[in-house]
């Protein structure tokens, strides 16, 4: 697990090419404190920041194939690298290191860029070939590992997994675009391949970007493995498992008081050839939350090491999260906080992220799942005029912005619509009425996409609301929300979080299951209960669901007033001109309560993207190192 970053170009680098390839590596250092390397070639420049997880000794990088005829740099980790490794041997290849890293080049020298297809992991490379004087940038095909690019610049590609090293590259301040800010406001990540640096944006998972001097960049995609029933789904998580302790360090996991992280411990119990340790953070919105986790650890006959969360200067917390993530996130102080006190004892946490979205495990499954029954009894003229009769009603009363009986009422109105009713859901609010009262002139001023628009040309073509649903949080939320936040808040303090549900093995025999298997009687992760029922006791299994989350209105007055004083005040809101200051006094005048979630997360929004600006465009602060 590292951190890369260089950039391709048409002609060939200047003198100071050396020292803007350093600053780029330096960007990254928190991604790889167990050493960096670079290397320049006439039209290829490669920067690594290494934190050692595979052979400790012999895994430097960049790395180059023993006849110097390929060069790599790479993020991640490739679990059936021996299996991998062996096949080649037997075949005539060579190789000078046992790491993964140097596997993906002799793979590439006996296949092409097709061979990246055997690859089963997390990864995100940039590889050169010498003779072809081809580039290749490639990301695993679930994004779990990011990879920025920057086009700007018609005569080359930079790439990065960061943007701020990006950044370094341009040597100029970023300017915030506002169109994605938007489009954050309304989904609380960025979907597809946005940032909320202009000129910036991600590789798409799964995606093989093809550059050679004087073509046209080319865009190969790879193919997600085929699954049979012949191996069952249990055996599959297993097998995954057992991958993902592919390691030469020692190997933790995450434990909270839920079924997933229960099912990824008991399992690396079995696999972990030291005594498995896991780590919980006493925070979230239920109190039992630590209980059952160490009643869990108990059970299993697990460590289970605890923490609290810290005592911090929040405003020095929030930037230097913000710098990291690079872009607001709602739940990522607890999660960095479980990686800094996971960090102190592993250099590699298993954790159970992945199993709600695949196994259809939230109440918003469900809620689709009554949607559609409720649409197959209810005429479609009944629900339109019911919901447009009540929401119109509602929207006359003195209450607060988008409320729920009101957001319940049209989703009524737009039954059978299932991207309309799944945005009202997720509480998408985009509307002309609101963005005048929300937005300042920067924002109205900049032309801002239709966020229901974006959300209905990414919707999955699946005739099951929940089916797409899932597939549409799986390809856009999991990747840029959970997975996002999971590697950033980890890599900040050295660590590798490695996820065996977001497998592409896994992911593909669940995908065989239809919703009807995996909710039976519309029972949220029906199918995963029955299936770890011989893995875990019926006390883990039956235990009701409990969140990571806090509080959003009591988290604001208890944590952020203060900052809200200053970064939310008129005078700074004014001077931004992102917001409207009378949308923050609107919800500050009342008093704090679970209806107002919403408007305090959007509160927050609105402070971490002041803080952005502080950060980003206008350099204002910069982080201690």
């Amino acid at each position: 697990m590292c951190g890369i970053a260089g950039w391709f170009s048409q002609i060939p680098h200047t003198p100071a090419a050396q020292s803007r390839l350093d600053t780029m590596v330096a960007s990254l250092q928190h991604r790889g404190p167990d050493g960096h390397g670079t290397w320049l070639a006439p039209h290829c420049a490669l920067g690594h920041a290494r934190l050692a997880i595979i052979d400790l000794g012999h895994g430097q990088q960049p790395m180059h194939s023993h006849d110097q005829a390929y060069s790599i740099v790479f993020n991640g980790e490739i679990y059936n690298y021996p299996l991998l490794r062996h096949q080649l041997t037997q075949q005539g290849h060579r190789f000078n290191t046992h790491s993964d890293t140097e596997v993906i080049l002799e793979l590439y020298r006996a296949h092409g860029w097709q061979g990246f297809n055997q690859l089963r992991g997390m990864f995100a490379f940039a590889l050169w070939d010498h003779q072809a004087q081809q580039a290749y940038l490639v990301r695993d095909p679930l994004g779990i590992k990011p990879l920025f690019i920057d086009q700007t610049d018609t005569h080359s590609l930079a790439f990065a997994s960061e943007a701020k090293a990006l950044l370094q590259y341009r040597g100029q301040r970023p300017q915030l675009a506002c169109d994605n800010l938007h489009l954050l406001l309304n989904f609380r990540y960025l979907p597809g391949d946005r940032t909320l640096f202009s000129g910036i944006r991600q590789l798409a998972p799964g995606t093989v970007l093809a550059w050679q001097i004087g073509q046209t960049p080319q865009q190969h995609h790879l193919s997600p493995p085929q699954a049979t029933a012949d191996q069952s789904l249990f055996d599959a998580l297993q097998s995954s498992v057992q991958h993902h302790f592919t390691a030469d360090v020692e190997v933790g996991a995450y434990l909270s008081g839920g079924i997933d992280s229960a099912a990824i411990a008991a399992l690396g119990k079995r696999i972990s050839p030291r005594p498995l340790r896991t780590f919980t953070l006493k925070a979230g919105d239920d109190p039992n939350e630590a209980r059952n986790a160490a009643r869990t650890a108990e059970i299993l006959g697990l460590d289970n090491i605890q923490g609290d969360i810290a005592a911090t200067d929040m405003l020095h917390t929030l930037r230097t999260l913000l710098w990291h993530l690079e872009t607001p996130k709602i739940n990522a102080l607890q999660i960095s906080q479980l990686a800094q006190m996971t960090s102190q004892h592993v250099k590699v946490a298993l954790s159970g992220l992945g199993g709600d979205e695949l196994f259809y495990g939230y109440n918003a499954h469900k809620i689709m799942a009554q949607a559609q029954q409720l649409h197959h009894w209810l005429p479609n003229i009944v629900s339109r005029t019911l919901g447009g009769i009540g929401a119109a009603a509602l929207a006359k009363l003195e209450r607060p912005l988008w409320g729920e009986p009101e957001r319940a009422l049209r989703m009524l109105q737009q039954l059978g619509h299932w991207p309309q009713v799944y945005g009202l859901m997720r509480n998408l609010w985009d509307s002309p009425q609101l963005r005048a009262k929300i937005y300042g002139p920067r924002m109205l001023d900049t032309p801002l996409p239709n966020a229901f628009e974006v959300l209905e040309q990414s919707w999955p073509d699946t005739p099951d609301p929940v089916a797409a649903m899932a597939e549409f949080e799986w390809q856009n939320k999991m990747v840029n929300d959970l997975l996002w936040q999971e590697d950033r808040c980890s890599m900040a303090v050295g660590l590798e979080v490695r996820t065996p549900f977001v497998d592409s093995h896994v992911a593909a025999r669940v995908h065989l299951l239809d919703r009807k298997t995996l909710m039976p009687n519309g029972q949220a992760k029906g199918h995963m209960k029955h299936m770890l029922a011989e893995l875990l006791p019926a006390e883990i299994i039956h235990r009701p669901k409990s969140g990571f989350q806090v509080s959003a209105a009591d988290f604001f007055h208890q944590h952020l007033k203060p900052l809200a004083a200053d970064y939310l005040s008129d005078e700074v809101i004014r001077r931004h001109g992102l917001f409207n200051p009378h949308f923050v006094q609107h919800v500050l005048q009342r008093p704090p309560s679970p209806q107002l979630r919403w408007h305090y997360f959007m509160l927050y929004f609105m402070l971490l993207s002041h803080l952005w600006l502080d950060v980003f465009e206008q350099q204002t602060w910069t982080p201690r190192q």
